[in-house]
């Protein structure tokens, strides 16, 4: 599934914690990386590039040879490239030169913590990437869930549709070529009872639905799960399931340190469709929590087709 996996760079020791796993990765399935640094450009556009671009450029360049030559005899094949322009620009514009099919990036940059995320570069790939964008963090763990134990699982969130099982190729590919299980994992969000004090006997009644709702909800996500862990059951695959009552974000960090899950694989968009972008979203609330590597696919192909049946109905 993967041939090509981008891994931006940015010549600080942050950044090149992605370089374990994306190395990890590259070696179980074939794929080639490319090393990518951006040289900002400084010239203001139809200027000759300045001394100081020039140097830029040649920093660039030497820093990626030199980290070839450190990657020399992992047996993966490696690619270098520096675009002149912004870092997130240039991450996007090798996606298209490499027709890369994955992308490979810390968290944070430069200045350590709090600058590649807010505002900056990873979110900036993360959102407009035609890509996965695997997220690494720089101060959490990023090769022994990979390396390590074989009975890390890969937690995969699902919410029942079909924006979020975008996902689920993603995760069957990597728990083949890793040799882990999946577990698949729909959070249940409480009913909120809008009576702070009950005290009139109809507030009971209303309390005693919303319990109702809830029990259905929940034996919902459960036969949900049941179906899909049969039919991957029926095709060879390693594969459990599980149901939690709470907020998603919280139950899903949970549930990663209950199985002690090497990888989160879920989509950037749920059952609200694609008005409910990153921002804001489920996925971006657990780029900011723990430390496990993050997994995030755009499931384009189905904004594509919905996008055309909307096209149809008009």
């Amino acid at each position: 599934m993967y041939r090509t996996m981008i891994v931006p760079l940015d010549g600080s020791e942050y950044s090149e914690r992605a370089l374990i796993t994306a190395t990890t990765l590259a070696r179980v399935t074939g794929a080639q990386l490319v090393l990518v640094r951006a040289a900002s450009p400084s010239a203001l556009p139809g200027v000759d590039a300045s001394e100081a671009q020039l140097k830029v450029i040649q920093e660039a360049e030497a820093y990626l040879v030199d980290l070839h030559r450190r990657l020399a005899g992992i047996d993966v094949r490696v690619e270098m490239g520096v675009p002149v322009m912004s870092a997130h620009e240039g991450v996007l514009h090798e996606i298209n030169q490499h027709h890369a099919d994955l992308v490979v990036m810390c968290t944070h940059g430069r200045s350590g913590l709090g600058r590649w995320i807010y505002g900056s570069v990873a979110e900036k790939v993360l959102a407009h990437s035609p890509i996965p964008v695997l997220l690494v963090k720089p101060n959490g763990l990023v090769g022994p869930l990979l390396l390590g134990s074989s009975l890390a699982p890969i937690l995969v969130p699902l919410d029942g549709s079909s924006y979020s099982e975008a996902a689920l190729p993603h995760a069957l590919a990597l728990s083949q070529a890793l040799d882990r299980e999946l577990l698949l994992l729909r959070v249940v969000v409480p009913v909120m009872n809008p009576v702070s004090n009950p005290t009139p006997s109809w507030a009971f009644q209303i309390e005693a639905e919303e319990m109702v709702v809830q029990e259905e909800e929940q034996h919902m996500a459960e036969d949900y799960l049941a179906k899909l862990v049969g039919r991957l059951k029926s095709e060879g695959r390693r594969v459990k399931s599980m149901v939690r009552l709470g907020w998603p974000a919280e139950e899903i960090q949970e549930e990663s340190k209950a199985i002690g899950a090497g990888m989160i694989v879920m989509a950037t968009h749920g059952h609200t469709g694609f008005k409910g972008v990153i921002l804001g979203s489920v996925a971006l609330e657990m780029v900011h929590r723990g430390s496990l590597p993050l997994f995030l696919v755009h499931p384009t192909e189905l904004a594509n087709t919905h996008s055309e049946l909307n096209t149809e109905e008009k």
